[in-house]
């Protein structure tokens, strides 16, 4: 059974709209999502789940280019598709092409992106989906459904599954009692399967990297997971290459191939994000912006000011004061 944060049984669906990326972390605490603004924009996020015993449905919109990562429980299996303009989009570092699923098999995932995103996945319980597939097909799961990629498929059976997860999502919306009867979650559960089962039929696994730009995008990993603690302290390009194991001009193209930044740029958007947390949960009577800049190493508060509006498309101060 699919559990999410401690929420009475009966309340079958979640959801949640806001434009602080922290607030949409602490929603998913069972997933272990992480998410930084990259790209200049009025971030604006919307995720729905709905929860079928077994499977969980969900779709998530964002409305300016940025990066998730997630670590979610390896016990799920799920199974997405970009509902928006695939260009400028990478699942673990490899473009999504049109028409692509792509699957996480627990562990470490992330989806980059420059634009706008809006995608819709289901989530299986791996022994459940292993258990009903040889009850459908009378065969074991295929084991490459169980390695974390990106692969084309049909175009129309994608198609079914994409309409097939939006009505019910859009069903248990507008009739959400339908969803405390079993008989009317087996129903969705098997439609859902049935439909994934034609979407995975016909698959071309998305050309991998060479091995040699593997063990740069490694070394980018690296570099991204110590960001994530240490960004206040501003590192050097030496001691990021030392963490990363690369070269300078080997890590330059990681982070560029990678997120199409370079480090010194995805470090000034951690510290960016960093300052936008900070204030968002800051009390407007007694702290200052400057000195939140300033905790984040921005010494140059005129070209930090100008950079957070850039990014941001707001003042630093209007941030500030926004849930106030």
């Amino acid at each position: 059974m699919i559990k999410y944060n401690k929420i009475p049984d009966f309340k079958k669906t979640r959801a949640i709209s806001t434009f602080d990326i922290d607030e949409l972390s602490q929603f998913h605490v069972n997933k272990n999502r992480r998410y930084i603004q990259l790209q200049p924009g009025q971030l604006q996020a919307r995720y729905l789940e709905v929860n079928l015993g077994e499977i969980q449905v969900f779709r998530e919109e964002l409305t300016a280019g940025a990066l998730i990562e997630a670590a979610p429980d390896a016990r799920f299996l799920p199974f997405g598709t970009v509902l928006s303009c695939t260009d400028n989009i990478k699942y673990c570092g490899q473009t999504i092409q049109k028409n692509s699923i792509f699957q996480a098999t627990g562990g470490f995932w992330d989806l980059s992106f420059k634009n706008d995103l809006h995608y819709v996945a289901a989530a299986f319980n791996r022994e459940s989906l292993t258990r009903n597939i040889e009850r459908l097909t009378g065969q074991d799961i295929p084991r490459d459904w169980l390695i974390s990629k990106t692969s084309l498929t049909d175009p129309v059976a994608l198609n079914f599954y994409v309409q097939g997860l939006n009505k019910i999502i859009n069903v248990s919306q507008q009739n959400p009692e339908v969803l405390q009867k079993d008989k009317a979650l087996r129903v969705f559960g098997d439609s859902i399967l049935l439909l994934l089962l034609d979407a995975m039929s016909i698959r071309t696994t998305c050309r991998k990297k060479k091995s040699s730009k593997s063990i740069r995008l490694i070394g980018v990993r690296k570099v991204i997971d110590y960001l994530h603690s240490y960004s206040d302290e501003v590192p050097t390009i030496p001691e990021l290459c030392k963490i990363s194991n690369l070269s300078e001009r080997n890590l330059q193209y990681g982070f560029k191939e990678y997120l199409g930044v370079t480090p010194i740029r995805y470090l000034r958007l951690q510290r960016l994000n960093g300052v936008r947390r900070e204030l968002l949960m800051a009390n407007p009577i007694k702290d200052r912006v400057v000195d939140v800049a300033l905790n984040w190493g921005f010494i140059e508060l005129g070209r930090f000011a100008g950079e957070y509006r850039q990014l941001f498309q707001e003042l630093p101060s209007a941030t500030l004061n926004k849930l106030n």
